[in-house]
This record gives structure tokens, C-alpha cells and sequence, in this order.
């Protein structure tokens, strides 16, 4: 099967062209950019009406997709048996293994899209009410949008903020916002955080994936875009309800735990009587000084087209509650939209991880209903592609995407986990958001049970900052937890503690039991299992007096032995439903100036985008090394994308 390149190549050509060091570069470039069309009627098809055929009824020839390269195709061949024979048969080539085969000539109906299904045609709206104009228009009323139009407001700009949630029905999904060298924090006497450190571990974490502009806009400017935002919300509300988190109380933790940095800087907006999350009701007051500004809101507003005049982005189509259309006109446009976690086509299509997770768990990745998720509906994103926008490649995941996580306990923590058979299983360290995929390979039902001793409030002092322990800045939950730590009950039934992982009155289960051997019997060890479980404590805590955990690499100063009763578990078995987690980050692509690109790479003039739908703030997995950077990113790129449409429009 001879394989032929769009430039009329064929693979075994290029590969002797390539050994004889006679190809030109352009010749490579070329090749390299090109995707082979094949053999046969099928590539004719192709190469002459842009579309594929199927085989005969409707399948195709799989085993047409067999290789024969190298397969007694240069039979005269003998292997090298010097290392000089071996230089001479390669010239200066560097490519001589190959082994690709024809494309099957699958239809674009069974494969995919360059207009995806969901996305389909920009809609035609020639019955619009009423049109307005303003400088500048921010479409969504989220955290990014709500900064972006006070931002432009008090610049002098006239401005119309339009948000497809009523009034009176508003809601947000934020609750912890991550904001590098706050002044609540450096009031507190929270040392100064190097932020080209914070940069450079996010850019860690992403891989190289992540847009540096955007990375470092967040890591420099959270900080004063959070105590400019302070400002206009009213002192008594950033008094009673704005939390410092984990200012204090790990005190013996170093910054670092397995190679992986994290800095405090998160900030919770929580109401002590009843620990509820008080930013939806506080963002309003933001809402009101963009007003008092001059800013207008536009209620129950749902974003639907956006209006060109020719390339240029001129201004947006909206739809009201009541279903009448009306047409803003705009200098700029900052979308701020929020993702598309709650459009069960656009996750299915857009989340690889999800997608594919559900494959590996042998579900049908093509069913919406095989992938949960949370979120908005993406309209948008959509807005943007259609004004020639293009989406960030991948691979693309969730906020918290996956499907199993650790039991852990109500007080947080990181602490060690014993699977099915008693033993540990895994660095209980790097379990955390964008490390999730190994747990996400166990089977639906295995137990995981993790276990701590009398001791467990001196070990999270050792602890890491954000999702990895509970807030012990705030003296009422250490409080109440360590008073219902203090009344524990032994026994199966278990007794409650105040979960403060999430916001409302929720409570986790804790078992205690006097002795480890009891314990195993309230988990459910029994024979094998118990004394493995048994064993591997042991093993375990001599690990713990090493000071080096030889079995998982556990970081030493996470190493807390099992030794003092009482001692207690949380335990529980994994699940088997993909979840696309709390939200979607993948979105359009910027120049880093929160411009929106063509797939040129080209700005469209008159379009920015901040939030959830400007894309490449994480790259390939959410992380955090401080809990609330999602929220905080969200925020300080509204800020920073204000900053830039003011500047471009002076």
C-alpha cells in the first residue's frame, strides 16, 4: 500500500528522500502539514469534492488500515551490523520508521466537524425591537464581567453591562476567590508572596500549556484588582463576611509538599451563624457602583449574536425574558459569558477528558447523558466562533473533572489511605485537583479508607494550604470541629463533624474506635484484608519514624504515624459516573491582551473576552496551588481585559 501525501509524496519517498539528506526544508514543512488522502476511489472522492465515501453498505474496510511498511517491501534489505554500517545506511536522515497506513474515508456525518452539530450557523435576527448604543458592552454579569464594566465605568466610559439572569433570580456559582498579596492578607501579617514564583508554578502546572500573558496578569494583578474591588463593596460587609483563609494555623507547613508549591491568598465571603456563601449577595454591591458610575444593566438579557460590520465586532443581539430581541452597539464588546459545563452537546464535544473517560470506563462516549456536569450554557463561546473566534486545543478538563476522590475527613487533610486489601495504594499527597486520573482507574466499588489518630489537629498544622485542610484562620469552625472531634463516639454508627468544605450547614461522618484492630472491623476488614491492614499501619509508621516513605514518596513532612488513640476513619467506596466537574475552563483564544483571535491568530477587532470564556488560563487541568484561583482568575481577567479595551480604545 503505497501512502501519498497531499503534495504527491509518498511516505516511502520522503523516508528515502529524508535518509539521502536531499529533501528541502519547505519539502518537510510541506509534508509535515499535510494529512495523507489515501488510495483509491476513496482518496479520488476526496481530493475532488472535499467529502469521503463509505464502503459498500455503509461500513468501512478496517483491515485496509494495515500497514505493509517495512513488511518485505525492500527485500534486498540486511540489517546493519556495525554502528558505522548502521551511520552509512542513514545518510543525514534523521526519519526511517514509519508505519502509517490510508484514511478509511469516514464521512464527515461519522467522524467529525469543522461547524460542530451544536454549534451549526450563525442566527439571523431581522426582527430586532429596539437598538441602542455605548462604548463599550460587557456581555454577563459574573465575576468577570461585573469587574470589567466598573472598571471601564469609572474610566468614563459609557457603558452597558447585559446579564441573562433576572434580577431578582440572580445567581453565582463563586464562592472562594484566590488573590496573590491582598491587603487583607498582608494585614493580617501574612508575609509577601513572590509572584513570579506563583507565575512560574502555574506555568509548571499547565505544562507550558497556559497563556503567559494571561498567567502572569493573574499572578502580578490579583492582588490590587481584589483591594480595588474591596472598595466598592461597603466596609461593613468586607468586615463580617470576607475570611482570610489559612493565614494561620500551618504554621509548621514549609510551602512546599512533593515538589508542588501553594501560598495562601484565599479569600471566603461566608456568613459565621450559618457559614453560607455570602458572594452572591455582596457581588450586588459591585453591581450598584458600576451604576453609581453610570453603568447600566440590562436584566434578563441572554446574549444570542453577536454584529459585524465587515471583520469587526460593532456590538451584540440580545433576547429578553419576554422573547423581543434588541441590539446593543458597541465600541467593544467583553464577553464574559461564563463556559459551557451546562450544555450537555458542547462538554460532550469540547471535554476530551470527559469524553474519553467515560470511554475508558466502556461507556458510550457519544451519549450526553453518560457525562454529567455544572455550569452555563456556553452561548458565549458560541457567540465568538461565530464572529470567527476559535476554541484553545486541548487536552481540555473540567474543574475537579473525574470520578473518584478520597474519602478524606470533615477537618480536610491529607492522610494515608488503605484500599481494598488493607494496604496503601498511592502518594496521598498528590491527590488533589488535576491529579485525580489514578483514582479515576479503579473499579466502581473499591473501599478507601483514610485513618488518623488522637493527634490529627497537631498533623494538619504540617499541612498544605486551601482544598488540602480545612480554614484554621477561622476560629469558628476550628471551633466547632475540634468540639465535635472532642465528643466523639467509638463504634460503627459513627458520629458527625461539621464538613466545611462546603458552604451550609453540612456535616461528614467520622468513625473512632480505642484500638486499630476495631477500627479495621467498623471499615469492613475482614480476614486477608485485616491483616494486611493491620501490617501495613505498622509498616506504615516505621516509615514515619525513617522520616522517608520508601513504599509511596509521600513528602516527610506529611508523614504523621497512627500510634495514639482513639483512632478514626473515613472511609468509602468509588463511584463509576464521569463527572465534567464544577465548571469548564477551556474557551476562545486571546492574544494575551484578552483580544479574541481568528484561527489566524489574528485579533478581531472590537471583541474581548475574560472568565470562563477566555480560553488558555489553565492549559491542559485546572490546579491548585491556592485554593480559589478559578474565581480569582475569573475576576483579575475582567480587570485586566478593562485595562486593555481602555487602552486600545484611547
Amino acid at each position: 500500500m503505497k501512502e501519498i501525501s497531499a503534495n504527491g509524496f509518498s511516505r516511502r519517498d520522503f523516508l528515502k528522500g529524508a535518509a539521502a539528506g536531499t529533501m528541502s526544508i519547505a519539502a518537510l514543512g510541506a509534508l509535515a502539514g499535510c494529512t495523507p488522502q489515501g488510495s483509491g476511489e476513496a482518496a479520488k472522492t476526496m481530493a475532488e469534492t472535499g467529502e469521503a465515501t463509505a464502503a459498500e453498505g455503509g461500513s468501512y474496510d478496517v483491515m485496509s488500515q494495515l500497514s505493509t511498511f517495512n513488511r518485505g517491501e525492500a527485500a534486498d534489505k540486511v540489517a546493519a551490523k556495525t554502528a558505522e554500517e548502521y551511520i552509512v545506511s542513514k545518510g543525514d536522515g534523521v526519519l526511517s520508521a514509519g508505519g502509517g497506513c490510508d484514511p478509511l474515508g469516514i464521512t464527515p456525518a461519522d467522524f467529525m466537524l469543522n461547524t460542530p452539530a451544536w454549534l451549526g450557523e450563525a442566527p439571523v435576527i431581522d426582527n430586532v425591537a429596539d437598538t441602542e448604543s455605548c462604548d463599550v458592552l460587557v456581555v454577563g454579569a459574573g465575576n468577570a464581567g461585573t469587574v470589567a464594566a466598573l472598571r471601564c465605568a469609572e474610566a468614563g466610559k459609557a457603558v452597558i453591562l447585559a446579564e441573562m439572569q433576572t434580577f431578582d433570580e440572580y445567581d453565582e456559582y463563586a464562592c472562594d476567590m484566590a488573590c496573590y498579596n491582598n491587603g487583607l492578607f498582608l494585614g493580617k501579617g501574612t508575609p509577601e508572596v513572590d509572584t513570579m514564583d506563583v507565575f512560574n508554578e502555574y506555568m509548571r502546572l499547565s505544562r507550558g500549556h497556559a497563556h503567559q500573558q494571561l498567567v502572569r496578569d493573574y499572578a502580578t494583578r490579583s492582588g490590587e484588582m481584589f483591594d480595588w474591588m474591596c472598595t466598592h463593596i461597603p466596609a461593613e460587609y468586607v468586615e463580617k463576611y470576607a475570611k482570610t483563609s489559612n493565614y494561620k494555623g500551618n504554621e509548621n507547613f514549609n510551602g512546599n509538599c512533593c515538589g508542588q508549591w501553594s501560598w495562601p491568598a484565599m479569600v471566603q465571603w461566608r456568613d459565621e451563624e450559618t457559614n453560607i456563601n455570602m458572594w452572591p449577595f455582596v457581588i450586588r454591591s459591585v453591581h450598584n457602583s458600576f451604576e453609581s458610575a453610570g453603568g447600566q444593566i440590562r436584566w434578563g438579557y441572554q446574549g444570542v449574536v453577536l454584529v459585524k460590520d465587515g471583520d469587526a465586532v460593532t456590538g451584540a443581539i440580545f433576547q429578553d425574558v419576554d422573547g423581543a430581541y434588541h441590539q446593543i452597539d458597541a465600541k467593544a464588546v467583553i464577553m464574559c459569558a461564563g463556559d459551557f459545563g451546562g450544555n450537555p452537546d458542547m462538554r460532550l464535544d469540547l471535554s476530551d477528558q470527559m469524553r474519553n473517560l467515560a470511554w475508558s470506563y466502556g461507556a458510550d462516549r457519544t451519549d450526553v447523558s453518560a457525562i454529567g456536569g455544572m455550569g452555563r450554557d456556553g452561548s458565549g463561546i458560541k457567540m465568538c466562533l461565530w464572529a470567527g473566534a476559535t476554541m484553545e486545543g486541548g487536552p481540555r478538563a473540567g474543574q475537579a473533572a473525574g470520578i473518584n476522590g478520597v474519602p478524606g475527613f470533615a477537618f480536610g487533610g491529607n492522610w494515608p489511605c488503605f484500599g481494598n486489601d488493607g494496604k496503601r495504594f498511592m502518594n496521598e499527597n498528590v491527590v488533589k485537583h488535576g491529579s485525580n486520573g489514578y483514582l479515576d482507574m479503579l473499579p466502581e466499588g473499591f473501599l478507601m479508607a483514610n485513618v488518623t489518630d488522637a493527634n490529627w489537629e497537631t498533623y494538619l498544622s504540617y499541612q498544605g494550604f486551601g482544598h488540602e485542610t480545612m480554614d484554621r484562620s477561622s476560629d469558628y469552625m476550628v471551633e466547632e470541629v475540634r468540639a465535635n472531634m472532642d465528643a466523639y463516639t467509638t463504634g460503627p454508627d459513627g458520629f458527625d463533624v461539621r464538613a466545611f468544605s462546603r458552604f451550609g450547614k453540612e456535616y461528614s461522618t467520622v468513625y473512632a474506635a480505642d484500638t486499630l484492630d476495631e477500627l479495621a472491623d467498623i471499615i469492613g476488614y475482614t480476614g486477608e484484608a485485616k491483616t494486611n491492614f493491620l501490617a501495613e499501619v505498622e509498616r506504615y509508621n516505621e516509615l514515619c519514624a525513617k522520616g522517608h516513605d520508601d513504599d509511596w514518596g509521600c513528602d516527610p513532612q506529611s508523614l504523621f504515624p497512627i500510634k495514639d488513640a482513639p483512632f478514626f476513619a473515613s472511609f468509602g467506596t468509588t463511584g463509576g459516573n464521569p463527572s465534567g466537574g464544577l465548571c469548564q475552563h477551556a474557551a476562545v483564544c486571546t492574544d494575551g491582551g484578552y483580544r479574541v483571535l481568528t484561527g489566524a491568530k489574528a485579533p478581531i477587532a472590537g471583541l474581548y473576552a475574560a472568565g470562563n470564556n477566555c480560553g488558555q488560563r489553565y492549559g491542559i487541568q485546572y490546579a491548585t496551588p491556592t485554593a480559589g484561583n478559578s474565581c480569582g482568575s475569573a475576576l483579575t481577567s475582567g480587570f485586566c481585559a478593562a485595562d486593555n479595551v481602555l487602552a486600545d480604545l484611547a
